[in-house]
């Protein structure tokens, strides 16, 4: 084991060397949780705790290929490894995950894969002294297709890419009432389907929150977005916003950000559009209720170029009704639209309904089922970069899967 002396400047030397690092874009690929599976969370008890796991799930998937012009139902057995790794002291903090899925297909092996899936986490944090705060994050993914618990891309088939998103940040506080935040990302996206466009994405971020009142606080911020996007016209963003939070009550509170984006293309087709966002959260004795609207530029996937991208969503989440049981839904709405004279016409549509339940019966050991329905609708006229096919498919998409977890943490004192 790293003697713990060694966390601070290690971390430190890492958000350093990365803080040059260009800001984020959407993820093409489905993100976490996998189809069904969730990693165990244990109780941090120790500086430094361990925590390896399986995972195993059996879904019934009714359109495997995402595409309802050719569907195929299947039976799926996922064994999911996964090495979690938590570790703490009063002036930082290092969490890390792993996990990787090896799916079985029974109507058809061929597709069957031991890495199939595959996710990353990194989260950390560093606390120079009371003023100045440093974070790194880090997240990976390689996906088939899109994760209906989770999208954040559009659905042109059984398609298979990864997403790297790095995301270094700093805070320094002024004084007890305001406070400088910065930060910046830089995203990687790739598609093993030729025609599917990839993309790089670097952006950087600037804020100054200032507590108002008890319960107000203001912000006032910069952002800036570069897209790199393969055979279309480099695309710059630049987004001033302002926004207010407010505490409605000790269990209620509420965003609102806004502001206008200004989009400079490299073929000099500029333009302005709004970007919001927002966002209501309560808490009761029960669990949690969640509400979100976000509007910005932003990435359509493997299709590329630039796209006004909105998302509605809800998120609810029971924790109370038996000891160890969560229940979370969350729906989405999302929608992808774009003209572009370099690209072509982009109308997408998707609609997901996930509902999924964990019940952690001992600290080792758990239970996970859950539904997900997922539909897309497409209207577009893009092509592949390759061939004449136009990209983009109607989906109409649902899975059931039931599994369980076994696990146990490993902490070092």
């Amino acid at each position: 084991m790293i003697p713990s002396r060694w966390f601070p400047p290690c971390l430190a030397l890492l958000a350093v060397c990365l803080a040059v690092a260009p800001v984020s874009a959407q993820f093409p690929a489905g993100r976490r949780p996998a189809a069904g599976a969730r990693r165990l969370q244990q109780p941090v008890r120790a500086p430094v705790t361990l925590t390896p796991s399986v995972t195993v799930t059996e879904e019934y998937n009714d359109n495997v290929l995402l595409n309802n012009d050719v569907r195929r139902w299947d039976l799926i057995t996922s064994i999911t490894p996964a090495l979690t790794l938590a570790a703490e002291q009063p002036t930082w903090r290092i969490n890390a995950a792993y996990d990787f899925s090896t799916r079985l297909y029974a109507r058809d092996p061929d597709r069957n894969r031991a890495f199939d899936r595959q996710n990353f986490d990194l989260e950390s944090s560093y606390q120079v002294d009371p003023m100045l705060g440093l974070s790194l994050a880090d997240s990976f993914s390689l996906d088939t297709g899109i994760n209906v618990f989770s999208p954040e891309g559009i659905a042109t088939g059984r398609d298979r890419a990864w997403s790297n998103s790095i995301r270094p940040a700093a805070s320094f506080r002024l004084d007890r009432l305001t406070t400088l935040r910065g930060g910046g990302a830089w995203t990687v996206t790739r598609f093993e389907r030729a025609g599917l466009r990839d993309s790089d994405t670097w952006g950087a971020d600037a804020t100054v929150d200032r507590a108002l009142t008890p319960r107000l606080r203001g912000t006032l911020g910069y952002e800036f977005g570069l897209f790199d996007i393969e055979t279309v016209p480099d695309v710059t963003t630049h987004t001033p916003r302002v926004g207010l939070t407010y505490e409605f009550t000790p269990t209620i509170s509420g965003t609102l950000s806004g502001g206008p984006t200004f989009e400079q293309r490299e073929d000099g087709d500029d333009r302005v559009t709004p970007a919001i966002a927002a966002s209501l959260a309560q808490r009761f004795i029960w669990g949690a209720v969640t509400l979100s609207y976000d509007r910005a530029v932003g990435t359509a996937g493997g299709l590329g170029g630039t796209t006004d991208n909105q998302s509605a969503g809800a998120g609810v989440a029971v924790t109370t009704l038996l000891r160890g049981l969560t229940i979370e839904f969350a729906p989405r709405y999302r929608t992808f639209k774009s003209d572009d004279a370099a690209i072509g016409h982009i109308d997408v549509v998707s609609v997901s309904l996930p509902l999924q339940a964990t019940y952690q019966i001992t600290p080792w050991f758990g239970l996970t089922a859950g539904y997900a329905f997922f539909r897309q609708r497409a209207d577009t006229n893009v092509v592949s970069t390759t061939t004449p096919a136009t990209l983009g498919n109607d989906v109409d998409q649902n899975r059931v899967f039931f599994g369980l977890q076994v696990g146990y943490p490993i902490r070092f004192d």
